[in-house]
């Protein structure tokens, strides 16, 4: 009899039947074959950038004047945002245009032939650019002259100084050479007696007396030393200091008398077109000149315009990294000021190599901002033509704009997205876990008046919960899901232990199939 009990477990698989017979009931989760849409799709996350973003430089070099916004305020395309104190490039510009003007006037003089008063005025040119080149040169030497006796008072201290510390040192180090023999020898000592005795009163009191001893006469003798060379340091930069003010008045000064000799050479070139015929030659240099000067007062003029920040976009300012009184350099890799346009962003995230290939532009996206609930709808609008690899793993970066956004969103913040690659509308869907698929194929059970049969099918696009079939079903056909079993007690108290089958992840009626006896 338990041999035949082990053999019926055997055959079984695990359900334990007594001798007696009880009555099994089989109870089948099932659902329709209902049309539906199927939707599969690729994770991603990243964060959220304005579309419209602005990052903004100084076109030219200069210090900051005037802050007109602050981050978080909205402003409009065109809005002034700072400005650069323009004293100098202004100066520069008008110098540029008043050279332009002379050369356009030469032109004009040359094509028109000398008169007595072009002459007389070209006269007087020259004349005034030689006497505003002799007062620069006299500025030069003035400016030389207070710059060197400013250079030389800066000396005085630095001398004094340095012949104080020579003197000291010279009247200190034999002290001080003194000091360190004697601390040498008597570190020596205390070395010697404590390697004899730890213990001694040699080696751990009269010893170290003498040694902090020794130290505190050096740095007592040193300190004499110490306090002229902080004066001679301070000097020293006092003359650093002036020497590099009179270098940079001496080439300012260098710089206008330069320009006062080529005006007042061009002034006396001028004359001389003048007092000799005017050539074709001529006319064609005085052309190539204003070419030149008008390229000259364009760079000017740029440099001025560059000093002025605006906003080439309405939105919010978000980052300012400058200040009033700061120097800045024209370009840069950090911006002056940042300004985006709310309600249009960007994420951009990563696939995997795996992936890559079922991602392409124009494909819809579900775009959900950290905090958020509702997703966002949106297009992949960039995938990266080559892989990031990093330890081995290669990713491609992709970005989605979305097309739905709001105001409420803030740039930076986190999102995670889901690309839609593929997507079946109405057509016949079972739950994924209705299907079986072997080597063979894939199979589906349905109820046939009430009793099970298996059904070879075709399948299509699936996603987590369900799976399209291409042929095999038809339209509200009823599939089995699951299978569960349980015993029922019999008449005279025996039963049936009763293995469970697979529960499904769909949902779906049960039927209840017929008592066995």
């Amino acid at each position: 009899m338990l041999a035949a009990l082990v053999l019926v477990t055997a055959i079984l698989g695990g359900t334990i039947v007594y001798a007696q017979a009880s009555k099994v009931t089989t109870t089948y989760r099932t659902a329709l074959v209902t049309y539906g849409t199927i939707t599969q799709s690729i994770g991603m996350a990243g964060n959220l950038t304005p579309v419209n973003e602005a990052d903004l430089n100084f076109a030219s070099a200069g210090t900051v004047q005037n802050l007109y916004v602050q981050v978080g305020q909205t402003v409009a395309a065109g809005t002034a945002l700072a400005t650069l104190d323009t004293s100098l490039l202004s100066a520069q510009l008008q110098q540029a245009q008043a050279t332009l003007d002379s050369a356009n006037a030469k032109l004009s003089q040359d094509r028109a032939g000398p008169t007595t008063q072009s002459l007389t005025s070209a006269e007087n040119s020259v004349g005034s650019a030689q006497v505003s080149m002799n007062n620069a040169q006299t500025s030069l030497a003035d400016t030389q002259a207070i710059n060197a006796q400013a250079v030389a008072v800066a000396q005085a201290p630095v001398t004094v100084a340095q012949n104080a510390l020579t003197a000291e040192q010279a009247v200190q180090q034999p002290t001080i050479n003194a000091d360190n023999a004697k601390l040498a020898t008597d570190q020596a000592t205390l070395a010697a007696d404590c390697l004899l005795n730890a213990t001694s009163t040699l080696c751990t009191t009269t010893d170290p007396v003498l040694v902090a001893t020794d130290k505190t006469n050096l740095a007592t003798d040193n300190q004499p030393i110490v306090a002229d060379q902080l004066t001679l340091t301070s000097a020293q930069s006092a003359l650093t200091a002036a020497t590099a003010k009179a270098q940079q008045s001496n080439d300012q000064a260098a710089a206008q008398l330069a320009s006062m000799q080529q005006q007042y050479s061009a002034a006396k070139a001028s004359l001389y077109a003048l007092q000799t015929s005017t050539s074709p030659q001529t006319v064609e240099m005085d052309d190539a000149q204003i070419q030149i000067d008008q390229v000259n007062v364009n760079s000017m003029q740029n440099q001025v315009n560059g000093a002025t920040l605006t906003s080439p976009i309405p939105g919010i300012v978000s980052q300012m990294n400058i200040k009033a009184g700061q120097s800045v350099t024209s370009g840069g890799t950090t911006s002056a000021i940042v300004i985006f346009s709310p309600g249009s962003y960007d994420l951009t995230g990563t696939v995997s190599d795996s992936q890559v290939n079922l991602v392409a532009v124009g494909q819809s996206a579900q775009v959900t901002p950290a905090g958020s609930t509702q997703a966002l709808l949106g297009k992949i609008t960039a995938i990266s033509p080559t892989a990031t690899v990093s330890s081995g793993v290669a990713t491609f970066t992709v970005t989605a704009e979305l097309t739905n956004t709001s105001n409420s969103i803030r740039p930076g913040i986190s999102a995670s997205a889901d690309i839609v690659t593929n997507q079946v509308v109405h057509v016949l869907t079972v739950p994924t876990s209705a299907v079986h698929t072997t080597a063979a194929g894939s199979t589906v059970t349905v109820l046939v008046n009430g009793l099970p049969k298996s059904v070879a099918v075709q399948t299509g696009a699936s996603d987590p919960t369900r799976i399209q079939i291409t042929s095999g079903l038809q339209i509200n056909e009823v599939v089995v899901i699951a299978i569960v079993t349980s015993s029922v007690p019999s008449a005279n108290g025996a039963s049936v232990l009763g293995g469970g089958g697979t529960r499904g992840t769909g949902g779906g009626g049960g039927f209840r199939a017929p008592a066995g006896g």
